[in-house]
């Protein structure tokens, strides 16, 4: 939908009014409004095309992870508009967006270190649940009162086997860009080379996250400072043997996800001409408390993450296309995925009926004249006009119908040649005309 702009000035749900219009991507759009107490923020319009369950159910499960680093999303529905079903999330205010600020200034290093174990947080919440961000840029990292978040509408599940785990490791690699960009106001190593090296930790975690050799793990472990174990005074008797208790020194870094704890252990040492059989046994029995101990809590560690796991968050399809929103100015521009269904197709007559959709109009008369600019200036793609019902919405396709894999090869070649971001791939299921 081109037409964005004819919303202006209407209501959703009845508590918030469309005031203006931000920026629209196909089909999707941003708007400026208010929260129901005159508070301005902003709410995404996501046109449905058979997908609202979906859309709505991951929006669901974002909200479940109530991560405090995450852009809240004060309230998502579906309504209709004009007869065109719509889905939308009202997020919660925001103050301004990173990417505001590193075109003014760079950031300090304490800024910066808020800014990444703000981030870390997030990101190992998605990842950790099944998600995946893949706009993890200035623009999207937001300033809300004195916490930094990340937006969270554009989020989407994880898809399976190796695509899944190349997108988490893009996830960490443009952590490492922003990082980058708060320290240099530079994108690449390259043209920051002038401020090479960066202050430690960030040099180290800035290369290696870029270069794909670390990941959020060592990320965090780099993050979190060492606190050195307080010395112990000697016994002022020669002859008592004396084990120092193991010291639990919590280095937590500002806004860190989670306490990550040391234990340093010193060896228990005997003072005095030799060991009697007493004192050994005494001091193998710590030795065995101590091991019994730090078994304890690696297998606690490692239950945890077990049940992280096992509630993951229900598997869901992220169909919506993601535009970057950052304050109630005008929102950056940012990298918009095609949406990956996780459903295999199945269809009745047993072939996949995948489509490539570039863009959605109300009216038939505008979606051929898309068609035919289209043919001109990339007629490769084959463009056509594709309804699913017989009526409007009408929808540009591009390549006919395809199997999965085909279909967002030709999304991901459409954007590499200039096309909307938010194209998409859906299948079909034999619908349409």
């Amino acid at each position: 939908m081109e037409l964005w702009n004819e919303y202006e000035g209407r209501t959703i749900d009845g508590d918030f009014p469309l005031t203006k219009l931000l920026q629209p991507e196909g089909r999707s759009a941003f708007f400026a409004t208010s929260n129901g107490t005159g508070q301005p923020t902003v709410i995404r319009l996501i046109e449905s095309h058979y997908d609202d369950a979906e859309i709505l159910a991951r929006w669901q499960a974002i909200a479940e992870l109530d991560n405090e680093h995450l852009v809240k999303l004060k309230k998502f529905g579906q309504v209709e508009l004009d007869g065109t079903s719509l889905v939308y999330a009202v997020m919660e205010p925001v103050e301004a967006n990173l990417g505001e600020i590193v075109e003014e200034r760079r950031l300090t290093e304490l800024e910066t270190r808020q800014v990444a174990t703000s981030l870390l947080s997030a990101l190992e919440a998605m990842h950790s649940h099944g998600f995946v961000h893949e706009h993890v840029e200035t623009g999207n990292v937001m300033a809300v009162g004195e916490t930094i978040k990340l937006r969270s509408d554009c989020i989407r599940e994880a898809p399976e086997g190796e695509e899944g785990r190349e997108i988490k490791r893009k996830d960490v690699h443009d952590f490492g860009v922003v990082l980058l960009r708060a320290l240099t106001q530079q994108r690449t190593l390259q043209t920051a080379s002038r401020d090479l090296p960066l202050p430690e930790p960030f040099d180290q975690i800035v290369r290696k996250a870029i270069s794909g050799e670390w990941g959020l793990t060592e990320i965090a472990v780099a993050l979190t400072p060492v606190a050195a174990a307080p010395r112990v005074a000697r016994p002022a008797r020669p002859r008592e043997s004396v084990v120092q208790r193991p010291v639990v020194a919590e280095a937590v870094a500002p806004s860190s996800p989670a306490n990550r704890v040391r234990v340093p252990v010193e060896d228990a040492r005997e003072e005095g001409r030799g060991v009697g059989l007493r004192g050994l046994a005494y001091g193998v029995g710590i030795l065995l408390i101590l091991l019994l101990g730090w078994y304890f809590v690696r297998g606690r560690s490692t239950g945890s993450g077990a049940a992280v796991q096992e509630t993951a968050a229900p598997a869901v399809v992220a169909q919506g296309n993601n535009a970057a929103v950052g304050s109630p100015a005008p929102v950056a521009n940012a990298p918009v995925p095609a949406p990956v269904p996780t459903a295999q197709a199945q269809v009745g007559s047993g072939r996949s009926q995948w489509r490539v959709i570039a863009f959605t109009y109300n009216r038939e008369s505008q979606a051929q004249q898309k068609v035919g600019s289209l043919a001109q200036s990339h007629p490769e793609l084959r463009p056509e006009v594709f309804t699913p019902n017989g009526h409007a919405p009408y929808l540009v396709a591009l390549g006919g119908t395809m199997s999965r894999d085909e279909a967002f090869a030709l999304a991901r070649k459409a954007r590499g040649e200039g096309l909307p971001h938010d194209i998409y791939a859906q299948n079909y299921r034999g619908t349409g005309r």
